[in-house]
């Protein structure tokens, strides 16, 4: 292992994966790289700080046997962070990330989106006016995770195989969850890959695994899970907060101002006059601890 730092990048990668273009060999970084692969080629490894992990599952799986099989990481590590492998960030970028879940005391956090970003969900997309979003989703494409958290979160994973459903669910299963997780606007990442494909789709299919189906029996096992993504509060550009209105009204403002940008137009701006109208209607909202259900299907 390389000399001690304070945290740890784990990305599920393949022959193609852009990992490589996010840092340079000789520069500073406060963070490890844990490489996982489900190929047969060892030149994968190249660039990683701990051992190559070879699991021929998906993503969600491998992680959860590798915190099983490694659970001292937990121990390491502040914050581990849980990337795919298509996404881009510029040099420095991620020693950034961590170091504003660290001052800003997150649990669960990502990056925000450019603006060419394939993505499904246009509350993640980048907002230059905020350094950060307080938010009840954080999806699972790169999400940081506070090692405290994740021992705590990890039984949760055991079943889980997709991924999908635990972005829902992450932000509201910790017993104080107010302005515990975040978008961070600050740091913005490039998704090249459209949504649902990729060769872990195919894994899905191949497994009999429908991610829909998965999400729905996770998010129904708890309590209290929101069933809109919302935005609850914001830290300006020069650290100044914002409410749950005020973070609505200027995210929403710039979602339709922008919607010609993204790729996909409407439902940009769709989200972005929903925001306006949460701006009033949601203005009091704050996430609530959700619970599990004794009925648990997962």
């Amino acid at each position: 292992m390389s000399a001690k730092r304070e945290n740890l990048v784990f990305v599920r990668a393949g022959k193609s994966s852009l990992h490589r273009q996010w840092f340079d060999a000789d520069e500073y970084r406060n963070w490890d790289l844990q490489i996982s692969t489900w190929e047969d080629d060892p030149s994968i490894a190249e660039g990683s700080d701990l051992p190559l992990s070879v699991d021929k599952g998906t993503k969600w799986d491998s992680i959860y046997r590798y915190l099983a099989a490694n659970p001292q990481v937990m121990d390491d590590y502040r914050y581990i962070a849980f990337m795919d492998d298509d996404v881009l960030f510029e040099k420095g970028a991620l020693n950034r990330y961590f170091d504003i879940c660290k001052e800003e005391g997150l649990r669960v956090a990502q990056p925000s989106l450019h603006h060419d970003s394939y993505f499904c969900y246009s509350i993640l997309l980048h907002c230059p006016h905020t350094k950060l979003r307080y938010s009840n989703f954080v999806e699972c494409m790169a999400a940081a995770i506070h090692t405290d958290y994740l021992r705590s979160f990890m039984p949760r994973m055991a079943k889980v195989q997709s991924g999908w459903g635990m972005d829902r669910i992450w932000t509201v299963t910790m017993p104080d969850p107010c302005y515990k997780s975040a978008i961070i606007d600050e740091i913005v990442m490039l998704h090249t890959r459209p949504h649902a494909t990729g060769v872990v789709y195919k894994a899905f299919a191949d497994g009999g695994v429908t991610p829909k189906t998965e999400m729905d029996a996770l998010i129904n096992s708890y309590s209290d899970i929101p069933r809109k993504m919302l935005i609850y509060g914001a830290k300006g550009v020069h650290g100044d907060k914002l409410n749950a209105s005020s973070a609505q009204l200027v995210n929403g403002r710039h979602l339709l101002a922008n919607a010609w940008r993204y790729r996909e137009p409407r439902r940009a701006a769709k989200t972005g006059a929903g925001m306006l109208l949460r701006a009033v209607t949601e203005a009091q909202y704050l996430p609530v601890a959700a619970h599990r259900l004794k009925t648990e299907t997962l």
